[in-house]
Parts: structure tokens; C-alpha cells; sequence
């Protein structure tokens, strides 16, 4: 490694390299692009309800739509239930599906079928808002929102 180190020096890569780093940073400092464009800023009071709805995509149903209601209670509700939720969901999986995939299984010839792991995620799905309609008939009839990141983990063994 000494050898190539020589070499090199002799050919100057030693001095040369450092003086393009100092002109490169002295170029990049202080030379600005010409052809940079400063974006048209608007208030958002000034913006029409598409623009704002593109804009703002993620704010929940119950800012954008006075139909819905906030549920921030049942989202802590939720949260704090989420691990004995997942773990009943899962059972309830695992109860659904043993009979339809023993039912499948000779089909295709599969000696077995089981889940070696199954588990909904850490992440418990989010209520963005709930609407709520009134009937003649004493019924209520509840149409939540909900958006869930889940990180699942299913596993299926033979």
C-alpha cells in the first residue's frame, strides 16, 4: 500500500485532490442557481375546499366533514385493549380457518395445514371519525372510518 501512496503523491492526487475540495465548497457557497423559483404562497383561508382536501390529506373525517364525529375515546380504548383484541382475533382465525383449509386440503394432495405464527401487529387500527344515522324504526345506524398501518406476522407451516 506504501508503493501505490508514492506513486500517487508523486502524480500530485495528494495536493490536487485537496485544492478541488476547497474550490468545490467556495463554488458551493457562494454561486447560487440562477433558474430557482420561489413558490407562490397562499394563505389557506384563500384556498378553494379541492385545493385544501389535496393539500391536507391526512386531517380525519371530522375536520373536513361535520357529519362525522370525533372518537378519540374509543381509539385510547382501543389502544389499551389492543393486545387482548389481537390475541381473540387471532383465536377467532385460527377457529374460521382450520375447517375451510382441512376441507381444501385433500384437493391438492397437502398432508397438513397450520399457522406457526399469527398475530395482528403492535399497531391497532385508528377510528377517524363515526357517522351517525337516525331511522324511524328505533334503529341507529353507525358508519365509522377507520384506517389501520397494521404490521402483521403470519406464518404457515406443512
Amino acid at each position: 500500500m506504501g508503493f501505490v501512496s508514492t506513486i500517487l503523491g508523486f502524480c500530485g492526487f495528494g495536493v490536487g485532490i485537496s485544492i478541488g475540495l476547497v474550490i468545490g465548497y467556495y463554488l458551493f457557497i457562494y454561486f447560487t442557481p440562477t433558474d430557482v423559483k420561489n413558490p407562490a404562497i397562499r394563505p389557506l383561508v384563500e384556498q378553494d375546499s379541492k385545493t385544501l382536501q389535496r393539500l391536507l390529506p391526512e386531517i380525519p373525517l371530522w375536520v373536513k366533514n361535520p357529519d362525522y364525529d370525533r372518537v378519540d375515546w374509543l381509539n385510547k380504548f382501543i389502544e389499551n385493549m389492543w393486545p387482548y383484541l389481537d390475541k381473540a382475533i387471532c383465536k377467532t382465525a385460527r377457529e374460521i380457518a382450520k375447517p375451510i383449509i382441512a376441507e381444501q386440503i385433500p384437493k391438492y394432495k397437502i398432508d397438513s395445514v397450520e399457522f406457526e405464527a399469527l398475530t395482528l401487529g403492535s399497531l391497532p387500527p385508528t377510528f377517524q371519525g363515526m357517522k351517525v344515522y337516525f331511522t324511524e324504526e328505533k334503529e341507529l345506524i353507525m358508519e365509522p372510518s377507520l384506517k389501520w398501518a397494521g404490521n402483521p406476522n403470519i406464518i404457515i407451516a406443512g
